[in-house]
């Protein structure tokens, strides 16, 4: 009935694997777990436990394939017609995780979103805790939805992702959601969110976090060069069209470079600025598309 994907990188995903596996269990269904560990440079979580609990299958690759094909790889191993897609550092917020899904099992793609973790950390992880916080959570402080792409954690029928699968050209972090469900939408399949988050590990400094993001940036600008037209909706396009449009563009570039050992600073403190971290995101797509050409 269920087949719950997790990929893993270097990261211990036994506490996750054990609470999906009590829930699914408890759930009284029929699933499989199947996790596959993405070549870790060191494996940071029992095999031995993970291996030993049912309807639980294990791979690690020996070769790292990347975010988009261990995703299309798990698909592929599945043998239920309903995929459950969970990363690794992440943990489900209820304890009514699996059954949530469960009562939302005939639509073709729902997902679950994400919060962060209710306590800040201190520097330098408050940038990526923020960063969860107010741009990737699906709901505000006010408790009000939001409908925010992430592939952390969503259902979806197995065959359309098999018919419509995560692009592997994109192999760093970043944008292989947005571009995987903006690809579902405009084939007029039906997202529906629910309320239904796991809570995202903030446990990244803030360096991991800027090259995690300068790899996503990566990923845009290899869209951008392939005129992928559904990019044109991502946010930072908007911004980095317009003020290109109008000549402005340079002037982005040099402040730049001329700021970033201070906004780095800002990054790695204890109040990090997410509208600096928008403009260095800019900023930083200006220099690799321009030195491109």
């Amino acid at each position: 009935m269920l087949s719950i994907l997790i990929p893993v990188y270097n990261y211990d995903i036994n506490p996750l694997v054990e609470e999906i596996h009590l829930q699914a269990t408890a759930a009284n269904i029929t699933f499989e777990i199947i996790v596959i560990d993405d070549c870790s440079p060191q494996i940071l979580f029992d095999k031995e436990k993970i291996e030993s609990l049912s309807n639980t299958q294990l791979y690690i690759q020996s070769a790292n394939l990347g975010r988009s094909a261990i995703r299309n790889l798990l698909a592929s191993k599945a043998k239920y017609d309903n995929l459950l897609f969970i990363d690794a550092g992440t943990f489900p917020k209820l304890k009514t995780f699996i059954s949530n899904y469960i009562k939302n099992i005939d639509k073709d793609v729902v997902v679950g979103g994400m919060i962060e973790e209710e306590l800040a950390p201190t520097k330098p992880y408050k940038l990526r805790w923020l960063y969860t916080k107010k741009r990737e959570a699906c709901y505000d402080t006010n408790m009000v939805n939001r409908e925010i792409f992430t592939s952390a954690n969503f259902l979806i029928k197995k065959d359309i992702a098999k018919t419509y699968p995560f692009d592997e050209q994109l192999k760093k972090y970043g944008f292989e959601d947005f571009l995987f469900f903006k690809t579902l939408e405009s084939k007029g399949l039906q997202l529906q969110f629910i309320n239904n988050p796991v809570i995202h590990d903030s446990k990244e400094d803030a360096t991991t976090f800027i090259k995690k993001t300068e790899n996503g940036l990566d990923n845009l600008a290899l869209l951008m060069e392939s005129n992928n037209r559904l990019i044109k909706e991502v946010k930072l396009i908007k911004v980095y069209s317009k003020l290109k449009s109008i000549g402005l563009n340079y002037v982005v570039i040099f402040t730049f470079k001329l700021c970033k050992p201070l906004l780095i600073r800002n990054f790695n403190s204890s109040s990090p600025i997410l509208f600096l971290f928008d403009f260095y995101k800019l900023g930083y797509l200006y220099s690799v598309t321009s030195s491109k050409k």
